[in-house]
């Protein structure tokens, strides 16, 4: 059964933390590293993440109701031919009763035809405003806004957003596993820990919108950019009404490395301006943490209060 959920809360504004030039420097080397070792490691992480979808496609099944109390869906997701599979095994998660709108990027699977609103090039905001503006939404519907190559090596979507709603989360994604191209370690698993209470929360690979704050935030600006730096933007919209979060009890494997396709350059300039409005230096200033869920918790520490 599937109901309209609404999550009103009161959340106490924040202050971003200063971050040193030498907590940068540390932070920017110390990424640097792993990114080199990733980069070394990709042929076992290829091997892993391959072994991952197989098992995937193996066991899981479609389903056909979401049981008991649950939100109307939306789901949004621009793909590429190449990564059908991907795509297919993320929809098996999700019953038949959820609204699903693709967008193809350089052709139209069979497989997806039916699901496919359209099909041609165009930026990732342009895409997704595209297909949310495509036809109405429903009253009370949550947004899922999806990469098509993602790949959950842990828990499930319909597992992460019952989390939130535990959780009173907002805005929120599931956290990325270590075998995948993850962009910042902020989202990367931590061990011990059922769920985090963030400022930051990453425009990819899938982030889930709750119904009022989908109504703060979509669409998306159109601003002929990647999005780099959105994620200002919608801290800006949480101040005092919304919570955000991280799922560590959920995780996915991001199959392909960010900013290959496009030059960075722009995209830096474009964050930078979006992070100077909300009075943020740097990106680390956002990606902090005000409480944690831990895993032998029955509840939040933050629903206490």
């Amino acid at each position: 059964m599937q109901i309209k959920i609404t999550l009103l809360v009161r959340c106490a504004p924040v202050t971003l933390p200063n971050r040193s030039p030498f907590s940068v420097f540390m932070r920017l080397a110390f990424r640097k590293i792993l990114i080199i070792a990733s980069i070394l490691m990709e042929p076992l992480r290829s091997r892993i993440r391959s072994n991952a979808l197989e098992r995937h496609v193996a066991n899981s099944q479609v389903t056909d109701s979401m049981g008991g109390e649950f939100p109307k869906l939306l789901i949004l997701m621009v793909y590429r031919l190449r990564n059908v599979r991907l795509v297919q095994s993320l929809l098996r998660e999700v019953s038949s009763e959820a609204d699903v709108r693709l967008w193809a990027f350089d052709e139209i699977a069979p497989e997806l035809r039916g699901q496919t609103v359209g099909c041609g090039p165009g930026t990732r905001f342009e895409n997704f405003n595209f297909l949310y503006r495509s036809s109405s939404v429903e009253e009370g519907a949550w947004v899922v806004l999806a990469d098509d190559d993602a790949l959950f090596v842990k828990g499930s979507l319909t597992e992460t957003i019952r989390i939130m709603i535990r959780a009173g989360f907002s805005l929120a994604q599931p956290s990325q596993s270590v075998m995948g191209w993850w962009t910042s370690l902020f989202n990367v698993s931590r061990p011990f820990s059922f769920a985090r209470d963030t400022n930051y929360v990453e425009q990819g690979p899938i982030v889930i919108i709750e119904s009022s704050f989908a109504k703060e935030i979509l669409p998306l600006p159109e601003d002929k950019d990647m999005g780099w730096g959105i994620e200002a933007e919608w801290y800006k919209a949480k101040q005092g009404r919304f919570r955000f979060g991280v799922i560590d009890a959920c995780r996915v494997a991001h199959w392909n490395r960010n900013a290959t396709s496009y030059p960075v350059g722009p995209e830096m300039i474009s964050m930078q301006k979006r992070l100077a409005a909300v009075g943020a230096d740097s990106v680390w200033q956002l990606q902090t943490v005000n409480g944690h869920w831990w895993k032998w918790q029955q509840s939040p520490s933050w629903k206490k209060n």
